[in-house]
């Protein structure tokens, strides 16, 4: 889990924790139980997601196919002009 938590910090993510951190503190001087669990959560949030994208690697794309040796499966299509009126 440690590892889970240490790997992919992006510049996102260390704005997502400090913001959290804000308000967490903001909350703590302030005495506010609402304030204080809204940073908690959100600082929580920040620290245990993987990243802002690609959660499960959905953000994976395949390197596209080579065009020289794509198979072309679609057929030539033959167009003629009609008589206007």
């Amino acid at each position: 889990m440690l590892k889970y938590i240490t790997s992919g910090w992006t510049l996102l993510k260390f704005v997502r924790v400090g913001l959290g951190l804000l308000i967490l503190f903001s909350g703590i001087e302030a005495g506010s139980a609402g304030n204080i669990f809204l940073g908690s959560l959100f600082t929580l949030l920040a620290v245990v997601s993987p990243g802002t994208c690609c959660v499960g690697g959905s953000c994976y794309s395949a390197p596209a196919a080579d065009p020289k040796n794509a198979k072309q499966d679609t057929e030539l299509i033959e167009y003629e002009e009609l008589a206007s009126k």
